[in-house]
């Protein structure tokens, strides 16, 4: 065969020019398209002698598929969508014409403008919604004909409301009467009903036990709830997609205290409803849960949007803000719980507490967040 290799490399925008959604770049750049970016490639031939061509032709499919099985009704229910079918393309000499390539490396580049209405790439249990790129080589000597193709993603990025932005408090108590009667009460907040990608929630949380039970677990995660619809019939299921668990056990008056505890969130997230896809369906929640000893777990949630960071309340608004304040001379003290340097650092604050919630400014005064434990 003369044909060694074909390739498919897609080019993305630089990282000065295109960040990820959270404002912070990455060393490999932005590695998806939004809908209505321009897609750039370059096809690689690498040639061992002489081959003549007939065409090289780009072909991208977008595709949605859904399948899942009752066996109780011994049925399959199925559903599937088509959002890009496309030909480009690289190489045409014409009707019934080749061209001849010679020994070494051939390149392709090419340009594609993607639809705007095209559903953010998702890979679910039961359904996916996926993006396909694949080259034919046509030769005259049917051996040399050769195919390569390459998944890409494509993830929608509205901008977040402003009230995404703000602290949401969720809080439950539960009363166990019997031989280990009590209280156990949980108040749980987090900094943004927001799920950035690639972006953090932190999470305040104070839990107090007055019941003569253990508390085994105390966890905080990011739930992907997905739906999936067919043939008139409609699935759910849920996954955990980030957890941050407490290894400490809360025995019998005692409780636990979170400050600032990060929850990561994963970079490559389908936006909140899977905009533009009609047979599937994707929302966040936020659960904080605490697991007694013998009982039932106590479980409070939230629902979360995902998407892109809004321009004002982003990193780079944020920078820009403090930046000023800066310049005027004012104190910048009070906004510095709610900002983030971009290090990298995902350090959290956890401690334990005796009895019932202890008074605040105690905590005001620590100042060693780099402690996982404190007894008092």
């Amino acid at each position: 065969m003369s044909v060694e290799e074909l390739m498919l490399h897609f080019l993305y925008a630089d990282d000065e020019a295109m960040s990820d959604s959270s404002g912070r770049g990455s060393p490999w750049g932005r590695q998806y398209y939004i809908p209505g970016d321009i897609m750039k490639g370059v096809v690689s031939l690498h040639v061992r002698s002489r081959v003549k061509v007939r065409a090289v032709t780009l072909f991208l499919l977008g595709t949605a598929t859904v399948s899942w099985e009752a066996p109780s009704k011994k049925k399959v229910y199925q559903s599937s969508e088509i959002y890009l079918e496309s030909s480009k393309p690289l190489l045409d000499p014409g009707y019934d014409q080749m061209v001849p390539l010679g020994q070494g490396l051939h390149q392709f580049s090419f340009k594609y403008q993607l639809p705007t209405d095209l559903p953010s790439t998702f890979n679910g249990v039961y359904g996916q919604v996926t993006y396909l790129a694949k080259v034919l080589l046509d030769c005259e000597d049917e051996r040399n004909t050769t195919i390569t193709s390459e998944p890409f993603m494509v993830l929608r990025r509205p901008e977040l409301p402003d009230s995404a932005y703000l602290e949401k408090t969720i809080k439950k108590k539960r009363f166990f009467v019997g031989f280990t009667s009590g209280r156990v009460r949980v108040v749980c907040t987090i900094d943004k009903t927001a799920a950035v990608p690639g972006d953090d929630l932190l999470v305040d949380a104070e839990i107090t036990n007055w019941t003569g039970r253990q508390i085994n677990l105390i966890q905080a995660s990011l739930i992907q709830e997905s739906s999936y619809l067919a043939q008139g019939h409609q699935l759910l299921f849920r996954q955990y997609l980030s957890k941050r668990d407490d290894v400490y056990d809360v025995t019998f008056e005692q409780g636990r205290r979170w400050r600032k505890v990060h929850l990561p969130v994963p970079p490559f997230l389908p936006d909140s409803g899977l905009d533009k896809c009609t047979i599937m369906e994707v929302k966040y929640i936020f659960q904080f849960k605490v697991s007694i000893e013998g009982k039932d777990d106590i479980v409070v949630e939230t629902p979360l949007l995902v998407g892109g960071h809004h321009p004002v309340h982003g990193p780079a608004g944020k920078e820009s803000f403090l930046l000023n304040r800066m310049w005027n001379n004012m104190a910048i003290a009070d906004e510095a719980p709610n900002y983030r340097p971009r290090d990298g650092n995902r350090s959290n604050y956890t401690e334990s507490i005796n009895g019932d919630f202890p008074d605040n400014r105690f905590y005001r005064n620590i100042t060693e967040p780099g402690r996982l434990s404190q007894h008092y």
